[in-house]
């Protein structure tokens, strides 16, 4: 990972509208967990471009934007598995496309739950395995997609991995392998999920220079995407998913 691709992403990101439409609908879908003035810590915040959008659309939140990579545009360099923070301090620990890349996806379960308050929340978005969705990762996509893959240790013990390397299973697996007493050790909740059409997104070719969709286009789409949301379960490319954190405080504590 380099500062040189998240600058190039920024670059991407300023010049095709069309992409930012189509983030912006998961930006809303997880800030639609944050209460008016929550106290919000993203990581992964890679190029920074939540936070902007956030200041705009949400300034009543107290966000902390942090990431691997010491960057400008962001608030703190951390490790999303040990984050310098108390326990307890924020409502609402967010981010997206996170998990799919971690060596360690317990240590930052662990650590949302120790830095959120009692009622807080942990929320990502991330990619999600459906009919329709496994082809295209498996295939047409840079990173992995194994259906085996150790949700726990998927890049194996003790791996060396570039921070951008990921499989895009992973979440999936996690949520479906791991038992609620495993969740509640954890000190969280079994996590609930929203399968979400991505055709918009599929259509801008994502962070690439090249885009399939002009932004006139993007408005008919993610109409489409809403449309179909009935059928998510199997059309679906990626998921909202939302962890509570135990109330009675967990390992967390």
């Amino acid at each position: 990972m380099s500062l040189e691709r998240l600058r190039e992403h920024r670059k991407i990101w300023a010049a095709k509208p069309a992409l930012q439409d189509v983030y912006a609908v998961w930006f809303r879908a997880i800030l639609a967990h944050a209460a008016a003035g929550a106290r919000v810590v993203e990581i992964g915040a890679g190029p920074g471009l939540f936070r902007d959008w956030a200041r705009t659309h949400r300034p009543d939140l107290r966000w902390i934007a942090t990431d691997l990579l010491p960057a400008s545009w962001n608030d703190v360099a951390a490790d999303a598995t040990a984050l310098p923070l108390r326990s307890g301090c924020v409502d609402l620990v967010l981010g997206l496309d996170v998990l799919h890349h971690l060596a360690d996806p317990r240590a930052l379960f662990a650590e949302a739950a120790r830095v959120t308050v009692a009622a807080g929340r942990l929320v990502l978005v991330e990619p999600w395995i459906t009919p329709l969705s496994y082809p295209i990762y498996r295939l047409a996509h840079e990173e992995g997609c194994t259906l085996g893959v150790d949700p726990w240790r998927p890049f194996g013990s003790g791996a060396s991995k570039d921070a951008f390397e990921g499989d895009q299973a992973i979440p999936w697996k996690i949520v479906r392998s791991t038992a609620d007493a495993e969740w509640h050790g954890l000190g969280l909740d079994r996590p609930a999920v929203t399968p979400l059409n991505g055709f918009g997104c599929l259509s801008t070719l994502g962070f690439r220079r090249a885009s399939l969709l002009p932004r006139r286009m993007a408005g008919p789409l993610l109409w489409g995407d809403r449309l179909l949301a009935p059928l998510s379960r199997w059309t679906g490319l990626r998921a909202l998913i939302a962890w509570d954190r135990r109330s009675d405080g967990g390992p967390g504590r």
